[in-house]
């Protein structure tokens, strides 16, 4: 019994250590969520989609992890609109209306 519990515990860390060790997403798989650590720092997960991504809608500006809330689209998502380099956080500037970094 004892070898057994000690069989199934070696097999979870090896589990455990392989999923921590998992790829990121790249940078075109970006946007689908299940949960906030999904998405960038600070952004929130909404309806399966990171609120900083292209086609997800925000609701307040703490959706969009340092950007701002524009009309129900983070001003630092792709299909987000600017008016100031204040609406973009992280160091973004705002130019055409667009985010840019």
């Amino acid at each position: 019994m004892r070898k057994t519990a000690l069989v199934l515990l070696g097999a979870l860390g090896l589990f455990l250590a392989t999923a921590a060790s998992a790829p990121a997403a790249g940078a075109g798989e970006y946007g689908k969520c299940g949960f906030d650590s999904d998405c960038h720092g600070g952004v929130k997960c909404n309806s399966g989609k990171c609120a900083d991504s292209a086609g997800s809608s925000c609701g307040f500006d703490s959706d969009c992890g340092g950007g701002k809330c524009n009309s129900g689209r983070c001003a630092n998502a792709p299909d987000g609109k600017c008016g100031f380099d204040s609406d973009c956080g992280r160091g973004g500037h705002c130019s055409s209306q667009k985010c840019t970094w």
